[in-house]
């Protein structure tokens, strides 16, 4: 074999009876550590104790509940270590090649170490600097940074293990080993590897039968080894367990907490893999460097909170849940509110963090899924759009601020003309909009506005009191009918929502019924008389409309009405300096609908029709979302005005800074827009902008998706792109095939490699065509029971269709024929996970990103092409890169789709 001249390090004994044998020398080594490890791990499990403050020599009682967090913390991530230990002691065992030129055993782990044994080999964390070493280049020197100091090493040889325990005996499946200047090899069990050679060495000789077994025996054990990189077959759904990462992937790992990254890659290449490890590195305080440590110190959530100060978003729930498997896999609790997709955590924070959208105690708008209210090149156009409102909101808040400072010095009041000058003047000139620091500036002189704003507002309520009480003199009844009327109003037109007409909330004890007629009465008598003053009417459908209606005469008189509504209108314009920080973020929603009433009516960015004015479609609450985001983010950046966030009075700059987390990360970010990945990052922690999306755009299912590098670093200017192209998860034939799908498109990215050495043999895609109703069935379960006859034992298998209408059809049809195999086909409606995980299961193909399976099917490409003309070619290459050996593709009609027809030649008609 090509590992023949494996190393032996030194003061390592090989087990008597087989030191000629390096392979087997490996073998015992290997199983003789996984017994050891665990056994120590599972007996320091028995005697481990819960925490105490009795571990504490003093006990400080202001202290003392933050310090026992702590020592629990520490206990339970040892207990967590311990257990990962007993049920995986090792992935990697390493030769390296020391500075003294003696070779040295490491045992790589995935986690927590134990203490190193004396004269025992070196057990280190894959997250350690010395974790380097096994994604390292076999023959290179790397140097690592140790306790005492910088060290180099030769890496010369490197096993990867998969350590498993049946009936107590342990073994590790598909170990690949290599060593410098030579070929890998893959054994599949290195438990049967000593068992044969135990087994020949005890019956060799003895007689002619044992001779002829043992041959028979000699036979099995090199069918037991195989030159190369063998690729295991995929037994069920989810993503692969990868417990090492190539060299490629471990430089992006190892990078600085605070890197903005992008990892761009082909199916199978390891993205969401290296995205995850690099999470559980960046959220163990013992692996940070000094530098993020401090970083860390200097966040939201501080060292405190920094592991649970993250946030992953996915485009759908099937990769979320199978994300989540993935995690607990690298020891790192992911709870719902950690792993969101987009769409719900949108919802979330419109709802309640950004109020952009109506809730039962708040006003706003209406979210309409599925309605975008855009035209459509506006989607290939995200970035200027959101760019023209975010330059026309900030000059139209400018303007408006402006306006009104010098209204107030044109009043009559001196000490009203002199405050409105002194606030002209901190706005300036004309352009730039409003920026954090004339913020702060304004706030400052909240005493001096309040003070007037005051003294008018009591004014006004006196008026309104004295009116009010008129008329209750000659009638006592007045409110109660008044409330009365009011249960009574249904089908009422919205208040225009851009008069100057922001009322003030009254916050405290819930009111009797006969206050809260007061405050309709007052609701309607302000604006009847700010209507006056400004020449307008009040809308007959509105509630006020019809509540003045009814009150006719009963209302303020004449004289009252323009009185109180110059007061109101200079009260107004003092409540825009009242608080300006709300009125810079919390009216940015307002804004926002007052820019698309504009543009629509140019023609520009909206589809032509009447929009409801409060309806939202999903790309446009991205879009407040996002003016806001950066808003409040750039306020925040301002030290003065950071302190404003702990006030209840501005409650969305508070929202936005408990929403930074110290790491976000994005998955299959292509489906994202610019504008929600931009979202995203602003919601990265300001002291860390911490960063990592990975994707890739052949595989971009979304019409909004992002669709060049160039989106990606219009979110983070510095963003670090990175591409990694070696995919471990197809066979050849299918690697070559996802290819050409690419190219047919004019997709860009780099051609997917195969890893060295592999051995990546398949079999080409099998096309069925004419095949519909019953006979879809029969094709599948023919071709299925092929899989099952090639490969010995039912490996994962997914069927895709193109839409849930026709997931449970396809199911019920293929059940009852795969029923005499005793095969049990699935339906996973809206990408829910269901039945065992040997079934045969039924997806909508836009529910299956992320994921691989050893077979799958996509049935109905032809429909595919008509339905989805678009998508159609995303659509098919994302399914067909599900599939690891077996592809199968159907059509209705007698060909492939015309954009299909070159490849029709890649296919067979059956695998046998």
């Amino acid at each position: 074999m090509g590992v023949a001249g494996l190393n032996a390090p030194a003061g390592e004994a090989s087990d008597a009876g087989t030191p000629n044998d390096p392979l087997e020398v490996v073998a015992r080594e290997t199983l003789r550590h996984f017994e050891v490890t665990a056994a120590r791990a599972e007996e320091d499990l028995a005697n481990d104790r819960p925490a105490s403050t009795s571990a504490f020599a003093v006990v400080n009682t202001v202290t003392a509940g933050e310090a026992v967090s702590k020592l629990r913390k520490i206990t339970e991530e040892r207990r967590e270590g311990l257990l990962r230990l007993c049920s995986e002691p090792a992935i990697a065992r390493l030769v390296v090649l020391d500075e003294a030129n003696r070779l040295k055993t490491v045992y790589i782990v995935r986690g927590t170490t134990q203490p190193t044994e004396p004269n025992g080999p070196i057990v280190a964390s894959y997250r350690s600097p010395l974790g380097r070493l096994a994604a390292a280049g076999l023959g290179s020197d790397i140097e690592v940074r140790t306790a005492n100091g910088v060290k180099g090493y030769e890496l010369r040889e490197r096993a990867a293990l998969r350590p498993t325990r049946a009936a107590g005996a342990w073994d590790a499946a598909d170990t690949v080993i290599e060593a410098h200047g030579t070929r890998p090899v893959t054994i599949i069990s290195l438990r049967a590897l000593i068992e044969e050679g135990d087994d020949v060495f005890d019956r060799a000789g003895t007689d002619l039968l044992a001779t002829l077994l043992n041959q028979d025996r000699a036979v099995h054990a090199s069918a037991n080894i195989f030159e190369g990189r063998r690729r295991a077959v995929i037994e069920k759904m989810g993503l692969r367990d990868q417990p090492l990462l190539d060299q490629y992937q471990d430089a992006i790992f190892r990078l600085p907490l605070d890197a903005r990254l992008a990892i761009l890659g082909p199916p199978g290449s390891g993205k969401t893999t290296t995205l995850i490890k690099r999470l559980g590195l960046k959220l163990d305080s013992a692996h940070l460097g000094e530098d993020e440590s401090d970083l860390v110190a200097q966040s939201v959530a501080g060292a405190e909170g920094h592991a649970a100060s993250w946030l992953m978003f996915t485009p759908n729930e099937l990769l979320k849940l199978y994300v989540r498997e993935a995690f607990a896999r690298e020891g790192i609790a992911a709870p719902d509110q950690r792993i969101q997709t987009w769409d719900d955590y949108r919802r979330d924070l419109g709802r309640q963090r950004l109020g952009i959208l109506r809730t039962a105690t708040s006003s706003g708008a209406f979210l309409r899924e599925g309605h975008l209210n855009l035209k459509d090149e506006t989607l290939a156009r995200q970035i200027a759009w959101f760019e023209d409102f975010a330059s026309w909101q900030a000059e139209a808040l400018r303007a408006e601020m402006a306006e009104h400072a010098r209204r107030l010095t044109e009043h009559a009041d001196q000490r009203v003309k002199t405050l409105g000058a002194r606030l002209g003047q901190i706005i300036g000139p004309r352009g730039g909009g409003i920026d954090p620091g004339t913020l702060t500036e304004l706030v400052q002189q909240g005493q001096a506005v309040a003070g007037l704003a005051k003294e008018i507002r009591d004014a006004v309520e006196t008026r309104l009191r004295e009116a009010l009480s008129r008329e209750l003199r000659r009638d006592q009844k007045l409110l109660d009918d008044l409330l009365a009327f009011n249960d009574g109003l249904s089908d009422t037109a919205e208040e225009p929502e851009d008069q100057d007409a922001e009322e003030e909330e009254e916050v405290g004890s819930r009111r009797g019924p006969r206050e809260e007629a007061f405050e309709i009465y007052k609701r309607a008598a302000r604006s009847q008389a700010r209507a006056e003053a400004s020449g307008r009417s009040v809308g007959r459908r509105t509630r006020n409309g019809r509540i003045l209606e009814w009150l006719g005469a009963r209302s303020l008189q004449d004289g009252e009405r323009r009185e109180v509504g110059r007061s109101l209108q200079l009260l107004n314009s003092l409540r825009k300096f009242l608080n300006p920080v709300a009125l810079y973020l919390d009216r940015i929603p307002v804004r926002y609908r007052r820019f698309r009433r504009e543009r629509q009516a140019e023609g520009l960015w909206y589809a032509d029709g009447q929009i409801q004015a409060l309806e939202l479609g999903p790309l446009e609450v991205d879009v407040i979302a996002l003016a806001m985001l950066r808003a409040g983010g750039a306020l925040l950046h301002d030290r003065r005005a950071r302190r404003l966030a702990v006030e209840p009075r501005h409650g969305v700059l508070g929202s936005i800074q408990s929403s930074y987390r110290s790491q976000i990360l994005v998955d299959e970010a292509t489906d994202f827009s610019p504008i929600q990945l931009a979202c995203m990052a602003e919601l990265s922690d300001p002291a860390i902008r911490s960063f990592l999306a990975c994707g890739d755009f052949n595989q971009r299912l979304t019409r909004w998706g992002s669709r060049s590098a160039d989106d990606l670093r219009w979110v983070f200017p510095d963003l670090d792109v990175r591409s990694i192209v070696v995919t471990y998860r197809h066979s050849r034939q299918l690697r070559d095939f996802a290819a050409r799908l690419a190219a047919l498109s004019g997709d860009i990215g780099a051609d997917a490699l195969m890893p060295d050495h592999s051995v990546g043999e398949g079999f080409d895609p099998v096309l069925g065509t004419g095949i519909g109703g019953t006979g879809l069935a029969d094709w599948l379960c023919a071709r299925i029971v092929e899989i099952e006859r090639i490969t010995k034992k039912l490996p994962s298998i997914a069927i895709l269709v193109n839409g849930d209408d026709h997931v449970q059809g396809v199911a019920a049809e293929l059940n009852n024929r795969l029923a005499v195999y005793n095969v049990r086909c699935t339906a996973c409606p809206n990408g829910q996970v269901r039945g065992q995980e040997n079934d045969v299961r039924v997806f909508d193909v836009q529910h299956i990103k992320g994921l691989e399976f050893e077979a799958v099917f996509f049935v109905g490409v032809d429909e595919l092409a008509r339905n989805q003309p678009d998508l159609f070619d995303k659509y098919l290459y994302v399914g067909a890169t599900r599939a690891a050996t077996y592809l199968g593709l159907t059509c209705k009609a007698s060909n492939l789709p015309e954009r299909l027809r070159v490849l029709e030649t890649e296919f067979r008609r059956t695998w046998l």
